[in-house]
């Protein structure tokens, strides 16, 4: 019901911005109104009200529609803050080997195996694949029983995966793939409305 309010929102935030008249200062002001109070609507939405986070989902969306974009997935997708590559938590798709190879075979790196507890069966393996110097990888699931991988990010931050991990360990050792991946994606929130509030200051000489 939430995802279902913020693409209705996400939506209405899109026809303000394409209607806007550029002639019209009246409209052009009136319109951008109604764009971002919608755009920040979807925000207290998906945040459950905190002002912090709402503003950050806010400012995604109207910055990538000010940059063109104006599918609807698209704007769900940088509303969220997930890279195009990333699917979504809650529609994690499985695969087998040799599509899982083929798509992320090329991919260097080390896998950081983050246990085989999770899941019904407590058996699923998560793991973050990354160089030595990177500090973001790839995020997946593997899952013994049905020989299948589940992608949760592309461009997953290393220091998120860790607090996840560790917060998952608090709320279910055996959490779900999905849940791992909501938890993840509610990391990413948190900490891009943390860098939003502390920017990082140059250094004054």
């Amino acid at each position: 019901m939430q995802n279902r309010v913020a693409e209705q929102l996400i939506a209405l935030s899109r026809n303000a911005h394409q209607h806007v008249d550029l002639d019209d200062p009246a409209d052009y002001w009136y319109r951008l109104g109604q764009r971002n109070a919608y755009a920040h609507a979807v925000g207290l939405t998906l945040s459950n009200g905190v002002d912090d986070v709402a503003f950050t989902v806010a400012d995604r969306i109207t910055g990538a529609l000010s940059d063109g974009v104006h599918e609807l997935s698209a704007l769900t997708m940088a509303a969220s803050g997930r890279a195009p590559g990333d699917p979504a938590p809650t529609s994690l798709t499985w695969t087998g080997p040799q599509a899982f190879k083929a798509a992320y075979g090329h991919l260097p790196g080390i896998d950081r195996d983050y246990g085989m507890r999770w899941g019904d069966r407590h058996e699923q393996r998560i793991s973050l694949r990354r160089t030595a110097d990177a500090n973001e990888g790839l995020l997946y699931a593997f899952d013994p029983t049905w020989d299948e991988y589940a992608v949760i990010s592309t461009h997953a931050p290393a220091d998120a995966v860790e607090t996840t991990f560790t917060k998952a360990l608090q709320v279910d050792v055996h959490m779900t793939v999905p849940q791992f991946a909501e938890l993840f994606t509610s990391q990413l929130l948190e900490r891009s409305s943390s860098m939003q509030r502390h920017p990082a200051r140059g250094v004054e000489l």
